[in-house]
């Protein structure tokens, strides 16, 4: 597990549990502990992102369209954190540069391949972070 402040890209973060303040008992984490917390270095609330988590869940997404429709999928439905104002974004990111068209209002980005796509799960170059993925589409 690799969770990381959306804003800055580093662990040094914090959230929510529950515990019993009798006993100082972990019972458990809230259902949004992964989504919101505090970053210790951004010394602010921030969304959290599980990088690996999210790796994750796009291979098995992939794998399962691979596996339905015996193709290669072309777009990706996903949810994306911005860095800077935290604004939390469903968009279609394209899975290859080839899928350019001045009629494609609805993508949002364009990948170079699969493996682009897991990497903007990551704190990488872009001024957003992709944090979920809904599924994968022919167009």
């Amino acid at each position: 597990m690799k969770v990381i402040c959306t804003q800055c890209g580093r662990m040094n973060v914090s959230c929510e549990a529950v515990i019993n303040p009798n006993t100082k008992e972990f019972k458990e984490f809230t259902s949004e502990s992964f989504f919101y917390g505090f970053c210790n270095d951004c010394n602010e609330s921030v969304i959290l992102t599980d990088v690996d988590e999210t790796m994750d869940r796009i291979q098995a997404e992939y794998n399962k369209y691979v596996n339905m429709n015996n193709a290669i999928p072309k777009v990706a439905s996903c949810k994306i954190v911005w860095k800077d104002t935290k604004d939390v974004s469903d968009v279609r990111i394209a899975l290859s540069l080839d899928c350019q068209n001045d009629d494609d209002d609805d993508i949002f980005f364009y990948c170079n391949s699969y493996e682009d796509l897991k990497s903007l799960s990551g704190h990488g170059g872009e001024d957003f972070i992709v944090t979920e993925i809904y599924n994968f589409q022919e167009d």
